[in-house]
């Protein structure tokens, strides 16, 4: 079956918010916190004089403990510059006037091809750009940060390899590059060089930084056998030597005459020689 050209849909800058341990709060502020995240980030954009940008957003979905967003193209450079850093006082502000719980979030931002709303069905934004994005607000790597810092960091940002060349590489932004810290990214089928930002880093991130540190329990690499050549070589083997032509085994090193060789069996683990190659399996 021949497939027929589409028109390409238009590009969006899409921005999808999530609220950490949404599922850990009680049953009875659901409803509430899920009411009260557009109203956040109202305010954020807001701060940022920015209201005309929020009111003229595509669309607008409730996740349930976040919300998914779509802007058009020019409104990048807020997303990936101000907005990080805007939410997180927006968060600490509510956090002191609202009767709900300290709420801490995770925020992330895509830019590519997505539909316009569709008024008579139920398809909004549909696109890759749009799955990514939801991949990089799942991906361990955004959400180590608020993990690995305290309840002072509000927000952690996490934007796609396309957003950052487009708005932060190319200038747009007012952010510089070094705010952001480069790390790959792996959820389900997706796979990228993602980045990271923190607006106000606090506890592990401040020690260790943005990446994640290497599991404390994970196995050494072994080292490699050595293969060296020596003039002389005397010393003990630890096991029974055992002579076969030129080589001699030990139970843990193989050691094998390029010349003149001689071997003292007298005590039965006793070696020396001339000119002898040791093949070392000894591990530390």
């Amino acid at each position: 079956m021949e497939r027929k050209w589409v028109p390409l849909p238009p590009y969006r800058s899409l921005l999808v918010v999530d609220v950490k341990d949404f599922s850990g709060l009680p049953g009875r502020d659901h409803a509430a916190v899920t009411d009260a995240i557009p109203e956040i980030l109202y305010g954020a954009f807001e701060r940022l004089g920015a209201v005309d940008v929020w009111a003229r957003r595509l669309f607008a979905q409730s996740t349930g403990d976040g919300l998914s967003t779509a802007f058009d193209p020019a409104a990048l450079p807020l997303l990936v510059d101000a907005l990080p850093g805007s939410l997180q006082e927006e968060l600490e502000f509510r956090a002191r006037v609202d009767g709900l719980p300290a709420l801490r979030m995770r925020l992330s931002v895509s830019v590519g091809p997505v539909t316009d709303p569709n008024p008579g069905g139920v398809s909004t934004g549909s696109g890759e750009a749009r799955v990514e994005n939801h991949r990089l607000l799942d991906s361990d790597a955004v959400r180590d940060l608020l993990t690995r810092s305290g309840p002072a960091t509000r927000v952690a940002a996490v934007i796609s390899r396309r957003a950052f060349e487009d708005a932060v590489r190319s200038g747009y932004a007012g952010v510089d590059e070094e705010e952001y810290v480069a790390v790959p990214a792996r959820v389900k089928s997706y796979e990228d060089t993602v980045y990271l930002r923190v607006p106000r880093p606090t506890g592990d991130l401040l020690r260790s930084g943005f990446k994640p540190p290497a599991p404390a329990d994970a196995p050494a690499a072994a080292p490699a056998e050595r293969d060296t050549w020596s003039n002389h070589v005397s010393g003990v083997v630890h096991g029974n030597v055992v002579q076969s032509r030129d080589h001699y085994h030990g139970d843990r090193t193989t050691y094998t005459a390029r010349g003149d060789n001689t071997v003292n069996t007298g005590s039965g683990n006793q070696f020396t020689g001339n000119d002898v190659r040791y093949r070392d399996r000894r591990r530390p």
